[in-house]
């Protein structure tokens, strides 16, 4: 009896699983596609990191984008994210670098400091003279 009835329901059809290395650009490519200034984020992240430059770590392979990249069009300018994908598990990870390269993992964490920098400069400042 549960053999007929699991039987009798629809099998769901599953896609197969799309290779995400075939979709990525590479990484030279990436960093043609650049702006000026995520160019000049990437040669500061290159300088900071004491490890490795991106795109040198075995096993992997990674991309950088701008928001100048249909994807990153909420990045502000000079902000660079990197997609960085384990080979064997395919596993892609995200991550974020100002412009004066310091690592964002998430884009929560992104958000956040723009929130933070947009209510710094609603703060405006008053400067009191006195005679």
């Amino acid at each position: 009896m549960a053999d007929k009835a699991s039987s009798s329901r629809p099998k769901r059809n599953r896609c197969p699983r799309q290779s995400k290395i075939a979709k990525m650009i590479s990484y030279e490519d990436s960093v043609k596609n650049l702006s000026k200034r995520g160019k000049e984020t990437l040669k500061i992240v290159n300088r900071k990191t004491n490890q490795r430059a991106l795109n040198t770590i075995p096993g992997t392979c990674s991309a950088v984008f701008d928001n100048t990249w249909p994807s990153c069009k909420w990045l502000r300018p000079g902000w660079i994210v990197e997609e960085r994908m384990m080979v064997p598990s395919e596993r892609l990870y995200r991550y974020y670098y100002d412009p004066l390269g310091q690592l964002y993992s998430t884009r929560s964490a992104v958000e956040y400091i723009y929130a933070r920098t947009a209510e710094k400069k609603e703060k405006k400042r008053v400067v009191i003279i006195i005679d």
